[in-house]
């Protein structure tokens, strides 16, 4: 047997299986040609069905190449795995724009049905949320255009009732969309319709709320304005509302396929500097499967989340754009552990009420509840709910711009926590957070505007919120809600309703262990500056159910500008609070200082990895009474409130984060 070994390897020896790379494109492409041809850019498949019909025979280290400025459609299905040090690659090759993974496609022959409406034969994926005209994500057709019905009552969570709601059209078969409270858009097949009341298949397990609303959608009825569309999945039509204009003047997509890239249960793939459009589902949907990479990639015109992960640990998206998306930006699970999302920009997310997935933790920029994740130099812009929702035990958010967000929906903030479960040291670190907007449409208090900057939700704990600036935030600047062991140090919030709010509501046993287990306990907020730009914007509130105000933890060293009644260095909390209906409630107004709550402040901020210096017109001091005097400089990620001449509000602490000028 030894001999025969020998013989075995001195004339078969085994070769060594260098990585290939494979190329394809639609231009110049042809799937007739062998795998080893296709190692060739001159002679490349066509075809994402070519690529797939060959994926299970990838090995790790290889390399597939698409064509920049040619267009694919269809679905990347991964099929087998790389190596951790020699992933299976996706990228681009040649010179141009981007090469596009689409779902996309377009519909011609369009027959009029009627005022205004035409349809058109469409093989659309059957979720598909997605419609494009001449470039534009368009609405679904809906009852009314805009704003919502109110409900005056309902039926546990099977029907509503609107007194208003007449019977002249039947609106069984379609969908109805529910508000069912700030928090939560519901959408439901309609069942049937009698009278005033809406019967409704149940989808989530939230009741309505009475005097909240709803409106209609997925019903050819509802169309009656430029561009609204309804997808008939049964008889395969679109019909798209045109009114007086030609169909063939304009250029309609919609989405045929519902994911474009599917990874279920295979590990170490990457993707680098390729566009992904139109999915009508998800761009990315990755279950099972560890260190996958997503890099300077765009994803634009997704159905609902761009990039819907779970149970996948070590992911990474960097460096891409993220754009359109109707439910979700990125979607991480508990599962998705060290998770990595960095440098990325995430825009006009959750826009649109009623496209959205039911259930909270919808409408988000990033959505993750991995421990060990990091979120860290992202830009996120026009988020319908919040911008980051985040847990997991170790997991942090630091340097990020999250801009105009509650857009949809509310009580949400720039970044929240909520934990369903118990997880532990949780950092928010450096973010700037601006322009909370909030939405009472839909609610039985339009008017109110529930946005906060950093929300720390029930049942939360152990949270470090260390040098985040916060402003123009419709509600609260920073909140703490039932939450105990928080720590909020060094941040600056500024022209926020209110700058500061803490506040306990659980109707909790009075035995002390059980309260001090369950609501707001044992926080400190040390050393930041909560500053309101004018005299009806409150430096702080705090309330609680019982008369415990005194035991939510030190609040002590915090410089603001209520010039009457200043929380000093050292000092703890003690004044004594006002019950008002059963609430325990205390708060902290600005103190009046003409001439310099509005006009004579100067906010800036710099959400970026360097230095940023301003010229100044005239003299400022900041709040820890620095001069500056022709320039400012305001270190990364960081922001400094300026003060025309010389502050004269006493602070006692110093902790800056400008640099004064000489």
């Amino acid at each position: 047997m030894y001999y025969f070994i020998l013989f075995i390897v001195f004339f078969f020896p085994v070769l060594p299986a260098y990585p290939a790379t494979f190329y394809i494109s639609v231009s110049s492409g042809n799937d007739q040609y062998s795998s080893q041809q296709a190692q060739s850019p001159g002679t490349p498949w066509k075809s994402l069905n070519k690529l797939n019909s060959f994926s299970r025979m990838l090995c790790a280290g290889d390399t597939v190449l698409f064509k920049r400025s040619d267009v694919f459609f269809g679905t990347i299905n991964i099929l087998t795995s790389g190596a951790p040090f020699a992933p299976i690659c996706f990228g681009a090759y040649g010179r141009g724009s981007r090469p596009v993974i689409s779902a996309l496609v377009a519909l011609k022959e369009w027959k009029s049905v009627g005022n205004g409406i035409y349809e058109s034969d469409c093989e659309a994926d059957n979720n598909t949320n997605t419609l494009i005209l001449n470039g534009s994500q368009m609405t679904m057709g809906r009852y009314p255009n805009k704003g919502y019905l109110t409900l005056e009552s309902h039926n546990h969570n099977i029907s509503i009732t609107d007194n208003q709601l007449t019977s002249s059209k039947n609106w069984t078969g379609g969908e109805v969309v529910i508000r069912k409270n700030r928090w939560t858009i519901d959408k439901s097949l309609i069942t049937d319709h009698k009278g005033n009341t809406l019967y409704y298949a149940e989808g989530t397990t939230t009741s309505p709320t009475n005097g909240y609303g709803y409106f209609i959608q997925k019903n050819i009825q509802t169309l009656d304005q430029p561009g609204e569309w309804f997808f008939d999945a049964k008889r395969k039509k679109m019909a798209v509302f045109f009114g007086d204009k030609k169909p063939s003047s304009c250029t309609v997509t919609t989405a045929a396929i519902g994911t474009l890239v599917s990874i279920k249960g295979f590990n170490n793939i990457s993707f680098h500097d390729l566009a992904f459009v139109g999915a009508g589902t998800n761009a990315f949907h990755i279950i099972n499967s560890g260190n996958i990479v997503i890099d300077g990639c765009t994803i634009d015109l997704t159905g609902n989340e761009a990039i819907l992960v779970s149970y996948s640990p070590n992911l990474t998206v960097k460096n891409t754009s993220i754009d359109h998306s109707l439910s979700g930006g990125i979607n991480l699970d508990a599962g998705c552990t060290y998770a990595s999302i960095l440098n990325n920009t995430i825009r006009n997310t959750g826009l649109i009420p009623g496209l959205g997935r039911s259930g909270t933790g919808t409408y988000e920029g990033i959505t993750s509840f991995g421990d060990y994740t990091v979120i860290e130099r992202n830009e996120i812009e026009n988020t319908g709910y919040n911008g980051i929702y985040f847990g997991g035990n170790s997991s942090y958010v630091k340097n990020n711009l999250i801009k105009s967000f509650c857009l949809t929906k509310d009580d949400g903030a720039g970044i929240y926590v909520g934990d369903w479960s118990k997880t532990y040291d949780k950092k928010i670190i450096e973010n700037i957070v601006l322009n909370g907007v909030g939405v009472g449409e839909g609610t039985n208090n339009p008017k109110g505007r529930f946005a906060e900057g950093i929300y720390i939700d029930d049942n939360s704990e152990s949270v470090t919120i260390t040098g985040n600036t916060v402003s123009l935030c419709a509600n609260n600047g920073i909140k703490i809600h039932n939450a105990k062991n928080i720590n909020v140090l060094g941040n600056t919030v500024y022209n926020n309703a209110v700058q500061l709010r803490l506040e306990q509501d659980d109707h909790l046993s009075a035995d002390t262990a059980v309260r001090k287990n369950n609501i707001l306990y044992n926080n400190n907020i040390l050393y930041n500056t909560f500053y309101s730009k004018d005299n009806l914007q409150l430096v702080a509130k705090l309330s609680s159910h019982w008369e415990d105000i005194n035991s939510f933890g030190r609040l002590d060293s915090n410089f603001n500008n209520n010039t009457s009644n200043n929380v000093k260095r050292k000092e703890i909390l003690t004044a004594a609070p006002k019950a008002v209906n059963g609430v325990f409630e205390q708060s902290i107004w600005p103190g009046t200082v003409p001439g310099r709550l509005k006009d004579d402040i100067l906010f800036e901020y710099n959400a970026s990895s360097v230095t940023r210096t301003i010229t100044l017109q005239k003299e400022y001091s900041d709040v820890q009474n620095n001069l500056y005097n022709g320039e400012v400089t305001i270190k990364p990620y960081s922001s400094v409130i300026l003060i025309s001449g010389v502050n004269k509000s006493k602070t006692e602490f110093a902790l800056s984060n400008v640099t004064p000028s000489k």
